[in-house]
């Protein structure tokens, strides 16, 4: 069964039509996965074992058999962990998708601010609160934070503003998302290969230059090429 702190839909990103890992599969594994997304939302991924499999199978329509090679397609392309579970789930599914606990904190904001004290003569009416041009302010503004730490880290690497706001706009018209999320990989991507000595600034104008969304480690490498292995086991997506 669902979980009540789960909302009745999830996030997918516009940027599956165009990921190499969906690409490896057929139309049928596609839309597979997809279920497979909407069973995790649905909490049924908290089952293990043979329950988890029985769950799936009946979710799915598939047999043991067809579930068994489901999963060692979508396996082999890096989409999913040994228990179904799709990766990088964590990360693409925001908490603050659920209104449940953001329509609390507005009604008690309203009782406090309106100090409205009992009259035995009325009673009260409850109206369901709908999500507010302050919440979605508040957001924006949180997400704005997160972005600029993550041009602090960046920029501790000296990678200077012009040349992330270009990396950036290279990033947007090979349709890849520039949230702070996404973002916060690629910083600690850069961190990483400057622990492993490279010029973390090198790398961001070569991969601005050559038009990639993400930068590539230069050290005891050939000349870069992409194999469809490395595509279909990438985690930068």
């Amino acid at each position: 069964m669902r979980s009540n702190d789960n909302p009745p839909w999830f996030r997918l990103y516009s940027e599956i039509v165009d990921n190499y890992k969906i690409r490896c599969l057929s139309f049928e594994d596609r839309w597979h996965y997809v279920a497979i997304m909407a069973c995790k939302n649905q909490g049924i991924m908290k089952g293990s074992g043979e329950l988890l499999e029985r769950a799936l199978s009946v979710k799915l329509g598939l047999s043991f058999t067809e579930l068994d090679d489901l999963k060692s397609r979508l396996l082999s392309v890096n989409l999913i962990d040994k228990n179904f579970s799709p990766n990088s789930w964590d990360d693409r599914q925001f908490r603050s998708d659920s209104s449940k606990e953001r329509v609390a904190k507005y009604r008690e904001k309203q009782r406090v601010s309106k100090g409205v004290t009992s009259n035995p003569r009325y009673k009260s009416v409850t109206v369901t609160a709908q999500d507010t041009d302050t919440d979605t302010d508040t957001d924006q503004d949180a997400e704005k934070d997160r972005l600029k730490q993550v041009f602090k880290r960046v920029t501790a690497l000296g990678v200077d503003k012009q040349l992330w706001n270009e990396f950036l706009k290279t990033r947007t018209k090979l349709k890849a998302t520039n949230t702070s999320r996404a973002l916060a990989t690629l910083a600690k991507r850069a961190e990483e290969f400057s622990d492993s000595g490279e010029d973390v600034k090198q790398l961001f104008e070569e991969a601005n230059s050559n038009g990639w969304k993400t930068i590539y480690e230069r050290k005891n490498r050939q000349q870069r090429k992409h194999s469809a292995t490395k595509i279909a086991t990438s985690t930068d997506w």
